[in-house]
């Protein structure tokens, strides 16, 4: 039977009584349900979705996926990124994880490590098996310890946004593939202090900005922040020059607001005019089409600055199955969500918020919704970029690893030390290397 065939067939109590009995013979044993045969009772779904589109559109699919099982109550809890890493362990302490819930990639490895995950194989078989999502993308997102811990729900990839009516007013422009001097050199051209700058950067130690930015110039520079058995590599030849060519884009082209400003300011910076360039993924894209339509005309997008090969950040917001109570009929729900009539429509609530991680879906009717059209090139090197990169940390698959250290705030500290505190870069990547080094340490201690 076709996906779409499985996916239509499960709408009817009979046919969903027999799917659910053929992915539940597929799972583990962790875990109970709530029902003798699994096809009713309460099914708890926590997802990341805070906009009020995605938020209704999820929603929707809970309910129509209520009307086609009898007795079964979809209870739908919004958990924003920022509160799951604390919310999951807590519920598991407790005895209430959900039954499905949208993940990261990095807090699904610490779930499956403390045993709060169910494997995605039952659910992946149904789909059709490792073709049905894009080349490669399980491996670099999904597969740990032999197993499928999660599958992507969307994807998307960072780009250097720039505004184009700046840019042309200094004379400049960008090559699509831009190297780090073709950038810095633009970022500087374009800075006119105190106002406007070249490239604001986003430095704040409570968040992630600095980390993930100076990953993709290392990535760029074919280094790695640390390898994967669990050594810091952050004095490495590649991730110095990386870090110099970050802080001479800070001293030269932004300004005294870049250790305090986070990741979700690039909007309102690129809006304002503050600044010109800015790391982001389509979405700011997408944010403008709706909200700021005049400024949104101005934009474009190149890759990220590229040294010896590209240095893709490549994000994975995806499914996985808690071990709540109802584990039959979670697998079900989880397959649900990528049936036909859900996918693309929900890829497409945000136009270039999200896009597809089936395969089947990367197709005209994903590519001819208005504002992706008019964007085509930001959608297709946004592809491009996912089929290159890699989430932040997991070059060589997903690890243990990346979630503390990127979390841990010590890039962010550390080019603040360089930038602000005046010290230079060998010792403040010497020092940041050795607190790297303690925490790989301590993880694989616990690892065993």
């Amino acid at each position: 039977m076709s996906r779409r065939g499985f996916m239509r067939g499960v709408l009817g109590t009979a046919a969903g009584a027999g799917a659910l009995g053929a992915l539940s013979a597929c799972g583990d044993d962790g875990g109970s349900s709530s029902s003798s045969d699994g096809d009713s009772g309460r099914l708890v779904f926590w997802h990341n979705y805070t906009q009020e589109a995605r938020v209704n559109f999820m929603r929707d699919v809970a309910d129509r996926f209520e009307e086609s099982h009898p007795d079964t109550t979809v209870e739908i809890e919004v958990v924003p990124f920022p509160q799951f890493p604390t919310k999951w362990p807590a519920a598991q302490a407790a005895g209430n994880l959900p039954d499905v819930t949208t993940v990261l990639p990095t807090v699904a490895v610490s779930m499956w490590q403390a045993g709060a995950l169910h494997p995605m194989e039952p659910v992946l078989e149904e789909l059709g098996g490792t073709s049905a999502f894009s080349p490669g993308l399980l491996d670099r997102s999904a597969m740990y310890e032999d197993q499928h811990i999660l599958l992507p729900h969307y994807v998307h990839n960072r780009l250097l946004a720039h505004r184009t009516d700046i840019l042309s007013e200094a004379g400049v422009s960008l090559s699509e593939r831009p190297s780090w001097d073709e950038v810095l050199s633009a970022a500087q051209a374009t800075t006119k202090e105190p106002d406007q700058f070249g490239w604001m950067l986003k430095l704040s130690a409570s968040d992630t900005g600095g980390g993930y930015l100076l990953w993709m110039l290392t990535r760029s520079a074919d280094g790695k922040f640390f390898d994967a058995d669990g050594t810091a590599m952050l004095d490495t030849p590649e991730v110095k020059r990386a870090t110099e060519f970050l802080v001479e884009l800070g001293r030269t082209a932004s300004g005294p607001g870049q250790v305090n400003y986070n990741i979700n300011d690039n909007f309102s910076l690129i809006n304002a005019g503050t600044t010109v360039l800015a790391e982001v993924s389509g979405a700011e894209i997408g944010i403008a089409a709706v909200d700021a339509p005049d400024i949104a005309d101005k934009l474009a997008t190149t890759f990220m600055p590229t040294d010896v090969q590209p240095g893709h950040q490549m994000g994975a917001v995806s499914l996985a199955l808690p071990k709540g109570n109802n584990p039959s009929l979670a697998q079900e729900f989880a397959a649900f969500l990528y049936a036909e009539e859900n996918y693309v429509p929900f890829l497409h609530t945000i136009p270039l918020f999200m896009f597809p991680a089936l395969a089947s879906a990367n197709s005209p009717e994903f590519f001819d919704e208005p504002t992706i059209a008019k964007y085509e090139t930001t959608a297709q090197q946004t592809l491009t970029g996912v089929e290159e990169g890699s989430p932040p940390g997991f070059e060589d698959g997903p690890n243990p690893y990346a979630g503390p250290v990127f979390n841990s705030h010590v890039i962010e500290q550390m080019l603040q030390n360089v930038l602000v505190g005046g010290a230079d870069v060998d010792s403040a990547l010497a020092t940041a290397n050795q607190t790297v080094q303690a925490t790989l340490d301590d993880i694989s201690s616990r690892l065993g």
